[in-house]
């Protein structure tokens, strides 16, 4: 696992060396999806969507999701005793707290703290801004995710060589990769799982499907 990050690491390296010394005035924003895409096969980050923390969280907010379709987020919120129109942060994190619990008991302790922060992120952006859909949050959490594993990979040779480039800009700019990526290889697969079509198990199998073809 070591060699295959370090030898992805050399070649995003050898990518932005090559695309700066072409083109010194390059803006990091033309050669993100390059560096993007590099970072994506690596199997580090191949074998993220093959762990079983990214299954258990990816299963059990679905299933939560579901419920608040189901009974409406209203109606799931007062179940934590939250009954303003506009639940807090501090609400909302207790209850993604319990949400956490329950999967933990069913499924064992987190034990990755990327996927995990990826998790309470999307769960914090469904819950706060009211999405009902299951669909929302599994492709707010693809987004999330991508965009935290490309900046793993990618970030320290971003620095390296846009020196004057903050990293506000590059995390902008790799959100928006995130957000295409998703959009043009998960959101169809994603939109079946919401329907019925495919159960939960087999769209984890085909988004690593994906990753290993790309």
């Amino acid at each position: 696992m070591g060699s295959s990050v370090r030898k992805t690491t050399v070649k995003i390296k050898k990518i932005l060396k090559e695309t700066v010394e072409s083109n010194p005035l390059v803006d990091c924003k033309e050669v993100i999806p390059q560096v993007a895409e590099e970072a994506l096969r690596s199997k580090k980050i191949k074998g993220y969507f093959a762990d079983k923390d990214f299954a258990a969280l990816v299963t059990g907010g679905f299933a939560c999701l579901k419920k608040v379709k189901e009974t409406g987020i209203d109606v799931f919120l007062k179940e934590y005793d939250i009954n303003n129109k506009k639940p807090t942060a501090i609400e909302i994190q207790k209850v993604i707290e319990s949400i956490l619990d329950k999967i933990e008991n069913e499924n064992g302790e987190i034990d990755s703290i990327l996927i995990l922060t990826a998790f309470q992120s999307a769960m914090t952006n469904v819950l706060m801004n009211k999405l009902t859909e299951p669909s929302e949050f599994l492709n707010v959490f693809c987004e999330i995710f991508i965009t935290m594993i490309i900046r793993e990979g990618a970030n320290e040779a971003l620095i390296t060589y846009f020196k004057d480039t903050s990293v506000e800009t590059f995390n902008k700019n790799i959100e928006t990769f995130a957000k295409s990526y998703v959009k043009d290889n998960f959101s169809e697969l994603i939109i079946k799982c919401n329907n019925g079509e495919l159960h939960i198990n087999e769209l984890i199998q085909k988004l690593q499907d994906i990753l290993n073809i790309n």
